[in-house]
This record gives C-alpha cells, sequence and structure tokens, in this order.
C-alpha cells in the first residue's frame, strides 16, 4: 500500500510548526519518529493532506531537572530515556519500563511525545506517564496550557490535543531517594505491544508514604488505579490489603476484546500484574 498523496513541510523553528497548525487545522499531522503514523498512512487509515516533520525542529529534545520535576522534550528519542543518567537517577519507573519498549531500531526512532500523542491503548509511555502522575505542556500559537496525564488519553488513538496544538514538554515528578519503582507486562513476543501492562511506584515517605499506579492495555486508555491507591493508603499499605484493593480495582475494568485476549484473560492479567507489582514495591 501507499499513503494517499500529501503536502510535506519540515521547519526548523518551533514558531513556524505553530503557524502550520495554525493555519491548516485538521488537514495536517505531525511526524517525529513515524513509526506509528506511516503505517496508518500507508494503509490509508490516516490520510493528511499536510505533514509537518518535526525532526529538524530546534529546542525540542533534551532532558533536564527542574526543582522538583525531570522536563523532557517531546522530541527526546526514547533510546535517550533508556540511557540517561537523570532518568536513572530521578525516574526509576521510567527506566523500568523503558527495556519492553520495541527494540534498539525502533527505539532509537521513536520520541516520548509521538507515544504519548499517538496514544494507543496498550503502549508503555502513555500507562507509565498515568502511574507517575506526569503532566503535558500542550502549546499553540495563541497560548500554553498543561494538561495531567491521566487527562490527556480520550479514547483510543484520541487525546486533548487540539488540532492547532502540539505537545512540546512532559514534567515528571523527580522521585526521592529510595522510592521502589516496577513495570510489569505480558505481551506475546518481547517488542509487542502488551495484552496487559502495569506501571506502579511507592515513595517511602515516614510522613506521607505515595503510590502510583496505572493499567494498560485493558480499555481504551490507561487505567488510572485511584481506587486501589485510595485503598492501600488507608490501609496504610499493609500487604494483607493487596488482595481485596486488587479485586476492587479489578472489578472496576471493562477490558478490551481483540484476536490476543478476551475479557475473562485480560482481567486475570490485571489481578496478578497488580499483585505482583504491590508485593515487589511495598516495604
Amino acid at each position: 500500500m501507499k499513503p494517499a498523496p500529501f503536502e510535506l513541510e519540515r521547519p526548523t523553528r518551533l514558531g513556524d510548526v505553530l503557524a502550520l497548525l495554525s493555519k491548516h487545522g485538521g488537514d495536517a499531522r505531525l511526524i517525529a519518529g513515524g513509526q506509528s503514523l506511516v503505517p496508518l498512512m500507508n494503509l490509508r487509515m490516516a490520510t493528511p493532506a499536510l505533514l509537518i516533520d518535526l525532526n529538524r525542529v530546534e529546542g525540542m529534545a533534551g532532558i533536564r531537572l527542574d526543582g522538583a520535576w525531570l522536563r523532557v522534550g517531546a522530541m527526546t528519542r526514547q533510546q535517550q530515556l533508556m540511557s540517561d543518567p537523570l532518568i536513572a537517577a530521578h525516574a526509576p519507573l521510567i527506566a523500568k519500563a523503558m527495556p519492553h519498549i520495541g527494540h534498539v531500531q525502533t527505539r532509537s526512532r521513536g520520541t516520548l511525545g509521538g507515544s504519548l500523542a499517538h496514544a494507543d491503548p496498550s503502549a508503555e509511555l502513555p500507562v507509565a506517564m498515568v502511574a507517575l502522575g506526569a503532566v503535558l505542556t500542550l502549546r499553540s500559537a495563541k497560548a500554553d496550557r498543561t494538561i495531567a496525564a491521566r487527562d490527556f488519553f480520550e479514547d483510543v488513538l484520541s487525546t486533548a490535543l487540539q488540532p492547532t496544538e502540539l505537545l512540546v514538554e512532559i514534567a515528571i515528578p523527580v522521585a526521592p531517594p529510595g522510592t521502589r519503582a516496577t513495570f510489569v507486562e505480558f505481551a506475546r513476543r518481547h517488542g509487542d505491544f502488551a495484552i496487559t501492562s502495569c506501571a506502579m511506584q511507592y515513595v517511602p515517605d515516614a510522613k506521607a508514604p505515595r503510590l502510583g499506579a496505572a493499567l494498560g492495555g485493558v480499555g481504551n486508555v490507561p487505567h488510572h488505579c485511584a481506587g486501589l491507591v485510595a485503598a492501600m493508603s488507608a490501609a496504610r499499605y499493609a500487604r494483607t490489603a493487596i488482595e481485596r484493593a486488587v479485586d476492587d480495582e479489578v472489578a472496576l475494568l471493562n477490558p478490551l476484546q481483540d484476536l490476543q485476549a478476551d475479557a475473562t484473560l485480560r482481567r486475570q492479567l490485571a489481578r496478578v500484574a497488580l499483585t505482583n507489582c504491590l508485593n515487589e514495591v511495598l516495604p
């Protein structure tokens, strides 16, 4: 298959990208790594009139420490997330998730922003960002706005991004020393999208310990495990509360059904993933 005819722009300045989006709106699509969009274009499931290549735009990649946040440019390659010392030191959950994502070849082109904006419910980075409470910055020619990762994903391959907006930065809360994180994934082959995944992080603060948890692959968007987090907090993170908290969270799921797994299997995989993650991160 070949894509439908389209125009291509390759701007070098962020302002030019925003101007193009403002002018063309829904007729334009952005391309970063291209590994998600190009197959859709080849199948003509996406037929943009204009393709805007972000690879030459300056200032959209990089990782920096900013007080209590790690700020990551949307064009930061996935391979950099896997090897960057700031990620290893301050975002252990991301470090745990990265080996599950694709392969060296795909990570060298794939970007953090591209994965989030594509919004595949089985992808690893969206579920990790929801578990971490990441905050995304969206920019248009008129203004910036921020949105929590858990509110960014609206449906399968659908986000809160407006046609004139661009995801420019992801802010990840810095994990304090002693943070325990894990990422569990069930997939048919290494590098495949998850049938079910779980991202979890526990901060063992003496005054106010904190748990973050999310499931991937079980619904149209990453599932924020708010009920489980509240139940474990109320039980002071006692291991005797795990089974009940997990059962109550799994009961809330309305899992996807496809050729890989039916709803019953996904519920069971979610139960196993949540239980294993809690047993791993709790003291």
